[in-house]
């Protein structure tokens, strides 16, 4: 049996996926595919738009043949961490492939890339820059043209490469597959339609989802319906009609609240995730004079030369879900960096796969909730425990907003389709 992984958000689920769904299976042969998917808070420092259970149910109805989630805290992370989960999840449920999209899909100048970042030198060349003023990204984007500068490689390809979000990811998979020597081989899917930051619907482009989430933010009626039928399969039309969205602004004021009851504690901001002692120092000035209409006002005001929109985002979500720098070190210490399999759906005639996944995990599956702490490692338990506790905000969050009840993550069955 062939087994191909796929790491995604599925923020929503869009033609463009089912695409490399379909392109992926042709060219590696596999006889089924599991997504690894970002459960309800994705990498950009965000709530997901639709409940995990939805957007699982999304995936299952268009290709996918089960779904395991990626925890909150590392869902929410950098690149290099969410990229780093996944491929650790994959090789633990024993994936032969791992497939992924790329503005290029040159898999020969992407690699290069990837073994650059892989060298311990990259990392001190990548601090020379950041000392000297740069952000991360600027800094690290720097330090590897510096280091291919002088080889035969087209530099000019390789600004581009750098320069696209899809590009950074893809390069993350590959530098984890090479730290981590894992026998997992890339299928590298093109991108074909709009761009990752591209805000509008296109008619015949497969549309981003950054697209879709503006058009269901601003649905109305009839042109909702007509234009969300030229961006989705089919086969998911109905559901993402009757599905309720959930948004950045939705959290505002439980980010402000949570921050504030930190600082009035005491507390060391900088103790979390993505949080710098600058970052830290700039959120507590500025946390009591935010006049704030939107989210991104919020985010906006804290920005700088030194943080990009997304690390800010981040941070901010890392410092709302309680997810620490140790807590992050210490399953990253362990011997699989992924904590856990948790199972959150399948399709019914994949039940040939779930018997090879259970032979193949280097770790229990999870697929009851309340199994988890009979067979979770302690590191492993509060990771978990963290991740039920994010589910439980972000219902609370949808019941403030709609007056209706998300299922309790504790009750909350396998998706089945």
């Amino acid at each position: 049996m062939k087994i191909l992984g796929i790491i995604a958000e599925y923020n929503p689920f869009h033609k463009g996926h089912e695409y490399q769904i379909k392109k992926a299976k042709e060219i590696s042969g596999a006889d089924y595919i599991i997504a690894i998917m970002s459960g309800n808070y994705v990498q950009r420092g965000a709530p997901a738009i639709f409940d995990k259970s939805i957007r699982t149910k999304m995936a299952l109805n268009a290709g996918i043949d089960a779904v395991f989630e990626i925890p909150a805290l590392f869902s929410t992370a950098s690149a290099n961490d969410f990229a780093g989960y996944g491929i650790s999840l994959l090789k633990i449920l024993g994936a032969d492939f791992i497939s992924f999209g790329a503005e290029n899909d040159n898999y020969k100048l992407l690699d290069t890339v990837a073994k650059v970042l892989t060298d311990k030198e990259q990392e001190l060349a990548v601090k020379k820059h950041m000392e000297a003023g740069l952000n991360y990204a600027k800094a690290r984007h720097n330090a590897i043209l510096e280091e291919l500068k002088e080889s035969k490689e087209d530099i000019n390809e390789i600004e581009n490469i750098l320069a696209s979000p899809n590009n950074i990811l893809a390069i993350e998979y590959l530098k984890s597959i090479r730290i981590n020597n894992v026998a997992i081989k890339p299928v590298i899917i093109g991108r074909s339609g709009s761009g990752y930051h591209e805000k509008e619907i296109e008619e015949n482009k497969f549309s981003s989802a950054t697209a879709i989430r503006k058009l269901v933010s601003e649905s109305n009626s009839d042109i909702f319906i007509e234009s969300i039928k030229t961006a989705i399969p089919e086969v998911n039309i109905d559901l993402i009609e009757k599905s309720r969205p959930v948004f950045d602004d939705d959290f505002l004021f439980t980010v402000q609240r949570s921050i504030l009851d930190k600082l009035s504690k005491g507390e060391d901001l900088s103790a979390y995730c993505d949080v710098s002692k600058e970052l830290a120092n700039t959120v507590e000035k500025n946390i009591l004079e935010l006049e704030n209409k939107s989210y991104s006002d919020f985010i906006l005001k804290l920005k700088s030369k030194n943080f990009t929109y997304t690390r800010i985002s981040r941070a901010i979500f890392h410092l709302l879900l309680n997810h620490k720098k140790n807590m992050l070190e210490d399953i990253k210490s362990e011997k699989n960096m992924a904590a856990y399999p948790l199972f959150l759906g399948f399709k019914k005639e994949a039940s040939e796969l779930l018997s090879e996944l259970k032979k193949r995990s280097e770790l229990p599956i999870v697929s009851k909730i309340s199994n988890a702490k009979d067979i979770l490692s302690p590191v492993s338990l509060k990771i978990f425990e963290d991740n039920i506790y994010a589910d439980f905000l972000y219902n609370s969050i949808y019941f403030e907003k709609y007056g209706e009840k998300l299922c309790n993550p504790y009750r909350r069955n396998v998706v089945m389709v």
